[in-house]
């Protein structure tokens, strides 16, 4: 039996290096320095929404547009452990900041709490909603539309955004809405399905390959297993399965989800393409108005994306917004 499970393992690694060459051997484009777009507006930083010191930025046009301005809620990434609200301002992100901006928008880049061994994901979800409730409460002062509102997030902030978007909130207190009601969400390759991500139900063999062929990326799933759910996966893998899956958006999908876009590039070797093509296939099965954008060559963050395409991808970004908002008068 042991040198049956032998052979097996060194066949697989075979074919694991045979596959590994093929990707490698594959031109992909080298990451590009974006030149610095024009930015022209608003601004209001380091403003703190929560007590534990959270804080948000607020970008508003130069030249607001006739009544209040409708509002993008942006999520930063980093793996759900690293990054802020100064994301926003980098890369191809700045180019869609430019556009909301010059499209009369006002965009809001909040902080969350990050993960770590304490720390789980019940605790940036609530930021998220605490951040919305501030928004709201304090929407006549910045002259926010709160009723056309939105939320746009990256990666793990992409993850942040979709959950949110599609488990909302919106009870009343004496008539007033506590949280806004989101209109849309923009997903820039976030993870839609945990347990399909981390390969939470894999067999002891499968995994045994993993953690040998790369165990540098074994370490880290097993880190971010712990962060996001809090419960180690190799003592508690029932809890895992059932937090994972409670943490996926594309369990939440059902005939009253909000309009969703979609980003992902063919070469994210991060979060594979397949997750934003099952979220487009749980949308599509439910008739929801949605829309699946193909990077082609494109890496996880995007970093490897050309200024061409990153001002296609700002264009398609805020049409897809704007076809979600009701201007006032």
């Amino acid at each position: 039996m042991k040198t049956t499970y032998k052979i097996i393992l060194v066949f697989s690694l075979i074919i694991l290096s045979i596959l590994s060459y093929k990707v490698s051997s594959k031109k992909i484009k080298s990451d590009i320095n974006l030149p610095e777009p024009k930015l022209n507006f608003n601004f209001y930083n380091d403003i703190e929404y929560k007590n534990n010191s959270l804080k948000l930025d607020i970008y508003q046009p130069k030249v607001p547009r006739k009544g209040k301005s409708p509002v993008v809620v942006y999520i930063h990434g980093g793996a759900w452990d690293k990054g802020d609200k100064t994301m926003i301002r980098k890369n191809f992100r700045e180019y869609i900041l430019q556009e909301l901006l010059e499209n009369h928008f006002t965009v809001i880049s909040i902080n969350y709490t990050l993960l770590n061994k304490e720390t789980h994901l019940e605790k940036p979800l609530q930021d998220t909603k605490d951040a919305l409730k501030w928004i709201q409460e304090n929407a006549e002062k910045y002259n926010l539309d709160t009723k056309n509102m939105g939320i746009w997030g990256g990666s793990a902030g992409a993850h942040i955004a979709l959950l949110t978007a599609y488990n909302q909130d919106i009870t009343k207190n004496n008539s007033e809405l506590i949280y806004p009601n989101l209109k849309y969400v923009v997903d820039f390759y976030g993870p839609t399905d945990l347990n399909e991500l981390f390969k939470t139900e894999a067999n002891t063999l499968l995994l045994d390959f993993f953690k040998v062929y790369s165990p540098t990326r074994f370490k880290t799933r097993q880190e971010k297993i712990t962060q996001l759910t809090g419960f180690d996966i190799n003592t508690n893998k029932a809890e895992v399965v059932k937090k994972s899956a409670e943490f996926s958006p594309i369990s939440y999908i059902s005939k009253s989800t909000v309009p969703t876009l979609i980003f992902h590039g063919t070469e994210d070797t991060v979060v594979n393409y397949a997750q934003s093509q099952q979220l487009e296939e749980a949308l599509k099965k439910n008739k929801i108005p949605h829309q699946l954008h193909t990077v082609e060559n494109a890496k996880h963050t995007f970093g490897n994306i050309t200024l061409n395409e990153a001002k296609d991808v700002s264009k398609k970004t805020v049409d897809f917004i704007k076809s979600h908002t009701t201007y006032e008068d």
